[in-house]
Order: structure tokens, then C-alpha cells, then sequence
């Protein structure tokens, strides 16, 4: 009865279920499992584990994908991730494992996956990423952080350039990228990853000068103007802004240490560079100073006068 009730559950579930007992066998399909990975439920109980699951490998785009996942449960721990279906149709569906062991003993019973469909999901992300994009266009705005996006960056930047040209002024471009986030995201996830750069943009406002134009870039990585800035001035700049970064932790149901690399470039007149060309060098300046460690500031040009 017990069995019964609890098939009947499954069944009714939205995910797909399946089981394998300690002798390998598939000791029980769900009806939902046979609908996103296209086979048939009742045909797969009590085959062989490897056959079983070679089957509904090959629905996937990527077989060793599934394969991979499903090893998570061969080896005393669970694990998870998201497969792309081209059978019966194309769909993603995210395929979880755990293994099953007794209660009492701790010995291995066997191990359940299950399969749910996120197709529509990941659809609605797609639409709603496409959208942001659309409106930053429209607005030249970053929707996450409220910051200058990187097309208006860019065209404030070449109007800075041609003051900068005609008065024989100086003016300096900050890089700058926020240490680990990455390891953040795939540790925490992606939206933890999207409260650190909203916290560092709010701590990178308060350190600019008033009329300095801060933006974000790309990813974590966030680029600031400096109008008549000269290589002291980048210097006192960009080390506030660190300052100001590394001295506030990150809340994240308890206090985490954050701190941004920073890359900068001058351009001082007479010169044939161009806007894009210090943009990208305060980029490779940025590159070194991630060599260097957390925390580092690189002025590009500083280091050839540097004993």
C-alpha cells in the first residue's frame, strides 16, 4: 500500500523520478521522467542501470553531461545541473541525483534522480535579459547598479577627449575589477553576485570627485572618467575608491571582505591617441594589476619610472 501511495505521488509530481536499487537496476520511472527525456516509463523499470541510462543520455545534446551529473551519485555525494533535451523536442530540464542509504546503518540502497523541466524559465530569463538590454540602449543607463552604461561612458568620453585637446588639458581613465566575484557567484549564486556590484558601485560613488563620471562596464568590471586629472590625481582617486571599498563588507548574512584591482591611464597633451586608445591601456594596466594580487593599483606608465 505504502509503495503504491507513494508511486502514485510521484507520478503526480510535476518532476520526473527515478530509481535504482544496490543491484543496478532501475527499480522505479515515473510517468513525467518518460515525458522530458521521450521513453517509456514502464519499459525502462527493472532494466540494467547502465542501459537505462544510456537511454536517456542519448535524449541529451550532450550525453556526457548527463553523465557526469549522474557520477555525483556513485561516489557518496549528490550533485545537479542542467542538460539541453533534443528528444522528444527541444527543451532544458535540470537533472538532480542523490544517493539512498539506510537510516539506520548507513549502508547504500541505491540512488534517485530527478528531472524537472525549466524550459520556460530559462525562456522568461532570456526575454527579461533581452529587455534589459534594450532599455539600457534606450536609456543609456546599467539597470542593476543605476550607473552610466558603457555606451554613454563612451560618449562622454569622446567629448572629454576633444576638451581635453583644445584646452591642453590632461584627463585619466580608471579600470577598475572587483576581486573574486566570480568565486562569489558560483559559490552563492548568481544574484548574491549582483549585490556585491550593486554595493561596490555605491561605495566607488562616494570616492570619485564630483564631476568624475562613473559608469559600469561590463560584468564586474566598472570604468571612471577623470576630467583634468593628471597621474597624482589618478593615484589619489583611485586609491580612495579602493579604500572606500575594501573598509565596508559585504553583508551577505554575515560580514565578507571585498576589496577591487584598479588599472589607470593618463593622456597628456601633444598626443596622437584617441579616447578608445587610453581606455585600453587603463584595460592593460587593469590586467597587471590583477597579476599583482587583491587590492593593487597600477598607473600605466608609473612602472618604467619605477627604479
Amino acid at each position: 500500500m505504502h509503495e503504491a501511495t507513494l508511486a502514485a505521488i510521484l507520478d503526480a509530481a510535476d518532476e520526473g523520478w527515478i530509481v535504482f536499487d544496490l543491484e543496478e537496476k532501475c527499480a522505479y520511472a515515473g510517468r513525467r521522467i518518460g515525458e522530458i527525456f521521450g521513453v517509456d516509463a514502464t519499459s525502462i523499470v527493472g532494466g540494467p542501470q547502465a542501459d537505462v541510462l544510456e537511454l536517456l543520455a542519448s535524449a541529451c545534446e550532450e550525453p556526457s553531461s548527463f553523465h557526469e551529473i549522474v557520477r555525483g551519485a556513485l561516489v557518496d555525494r549528490g550533485s545537479s545541473g542542467e542538460i539541453e533535451l533534443r528528444r522528444p523536442r527541444l527543451r532544458v530540464a535540470r537533472f538532480s541525483v542523490r544517493p539512498i542509504d539506510d537510516p539506520k546503518d548507513g549502508r547504500r540502497l541505491g540512488w534517485i534522480g530527478c528531472a524537472r523541466d525549466v524550459t520556460r524559465e530559462r525562456s522568461a530569463e532570456r526575454r527579461s535579459h533581452q529587455l534589459l538590454q534594450r532599455l539600457e540602449t534606450i536609456t543609456a543607463i546599467d539597470a542593476l547598479t543605476q550607473l552610466p552604461n558603457k555606451r554613454r561612458f563612451f560618449e562622454e568620453l569622446e567629448r572629454e577627449h576633444g576638451r581635453a585637446a583644445r584646452a591642453w588639458d590632461s584627463y585619466a581613465i580608471l579600470r577598475i575589477d572587483i576581486d573574486g566575484l566570480t568565486e562569489l557567484n558560483a559559490e552563492l549564486g548568481t544574484p548574491r553576485g549582483d549585490e556585491a556590484l550593486e554595493h561596490v558601485a555605491a561605495r566607488l560613488r562616494e570616492g570619485r570627485r564630483e564631476y568624475d563620471l562613473l559608469a559600469r562596464l561590463e560584468a564586474d568590471e566598472f570604468i571612471v572618467l577623470l576630467p583634468g586629472a593628471d597621474l597624482t590625481a589618478a593615484r589619489v582617486v583611485g586609491e580612495r575608491m579602493s579604500t572606500n571599498v575594501s573598509r565596508a563588507p559585504l553583508d551577505l548574512g554575515g560580514p565578507r571582505p571585498v576589496s577591487v584591482c584598479i588599472g589607470a591611464a593618463v593622456w597628456v597633451p601633444p598626443s596622437g591617441e584617441t579616447g578608445a586608445d587610453v581606455a585600453k591601456r587603463s584595460g592593460e594596466a587593469l590586467g597587471r594589476a590583477k597579476k599583482k594580487g587583491e587590492s593593487a593599483l597600477v598607473i600605466d606608465g608609473e612602472e618604467a619610472k619605477s627604479p
